[in-house]
């Protein structure tokens, strides 16, 4: 319709300044809208790529030879249920240090779309996560999870096959990962230099 308004404009002269007007602000208003939105989509797509970068700082998807926390399922005091701790276990004070874990359950699977892909695909489900920052770490320290609107520790309640950590320190990056064993217990996946786990 715009186009055609405007071929009549430019071969009738008389026509050409009574609508080219109006017709450039309605042209330059659509135009102006779309350059709007999609500077808040990308906005909002680099708020969330930042957040996720300054969070993880970087991280590769191999783990890292730089592992200075322990991870534990131990029970919670008064009642059956276990708590994820993590005690730092480099020997040495951690700095300005941020970090995510996730809990997987690679038993149950969720079902998601995505890489552009119209067909759903089959993941082990995500069941907790935890995240921590600081300015200092000591050695041998323990970190505790407490549910903020409850006031005690966070209860393990789902089933758990696998534990990653995933962050950053002034000391170095990390990333480590751990399996649920028979016991019920976490152990750590040693990375092999081969990229294998």
């Amino acid at each position: 319709m715009l186009h055609t308004q405007y071929a009549i404009a430019s071969d009738r002269g008389c026509f050409k300044s009574a609508l080219l007007p109006g017709l450039t602000e309605m042209v330059l208003s659509e135009v102006m809208k779309n350059w709007i939105q999609l500077a808040r989509i990308t906005t909002m797509l680099l708020a969330g790529g930042f957040g996720l970068v300054w969070l993880t700082g970087c991280e590769t998807l191999q783990d890292t030879a730089f592992a200075p926390f322990d991870a534990r399922l131990e029970p919670i005091p008064g009642g059956g249920a276990q708590g994820f701790v993590m005690i730092n276990t480099s020997g040495k004070t951690l700095h300005h240090f941020r970090f995510r874990a996730y809990m997987w359950d690679d038993h149950a699977f969720t079902y998601t779309a995505g890489n552009n892909s119209p067909f759903p695909q089959r993941l082990p489900a995500m069941t907790y996560t935890f995240m921590g920052s600081g300015s200092e770490w000591d050695p041998g320290q323990v970190q505790r999870f407490r549910d903020r609107d409850l006031g005690g520790e966070i209860k393990i309640l789902l089933p758990v096959s696998r534990v990653q950590i995933i962050g950053s320190c002034d000391e170095g990056r990390f990333r480590e990962d751990w399996r649920i064993t028979g016991a019920g217990q976490l152990q750590r996946i040693v990375p092999d230099p081969n990229g294998e786990k």
